[in-house]
């Protein structure tokens, strides 16, 4: 059986490169979303196994649709795929319920990764954002 997924991206070249990507790992069952607000809204009709948000959405960004979804749906692993690689934004991302955390430059290698991570309950932090962690919150060697 495919794996369900909905990509939520306001650019349609962006969501044909996942579902490309995805297509290549056997993933086969995908919906996609163009707005934050969408995205919500297919979450709960179609109920799929995974999600997968851009960040930088019209109307609602995927932290915000994140948030709504997981209050509705609580068990659905959710992945934020995203340029943005700061401190403030990955917290946030995983305080709104967010297990993945992928950098675009990164998905080539890491969204698929992301998903089984996920799907079997762990957290996955693109090498891009365990960096700036990293940075953050260990001490520099003397």
């Amino acid at each position: 059986m495919a794996l369900r997924l909905l990509v939520a991206d306001d650019s349609p070249i962006v969501q044909r490169s996942i579902r490309d990507l995805l297509r290549t790992a056997d993933l086969l069952s995908i919906v996609t979303a163009g707005t934050g607000t969408d995205a919500v809204r297919l979450a709960i009709e179609t109920m799929p196994d995974v999600i997968i948000l851009d960040y930088a959405m019209p109307g609602m960004n995927g932290i915000q649709a994140a948030r709504l979804i997981h209050q509705a749906i609580p068990d659905v692993p959710l992945i934020l795929l995203t340029v943005n690689v700061a401190e403030y934004l990955i917290a946030a991302a995983l305080n709104a319920g967010i297990r993945g955390y992928v950098l675009k430059a990164d998905a080539g290698d890491d969204l698929v990764r992301a998903i089984d991570a996920v799907r079997g309950g762990s957290t996955y932090l693109s090498p891009g954002a365990c960096r700036v962690l990293y940075e953050r919150y260990l001490p520099a060697s003397s």
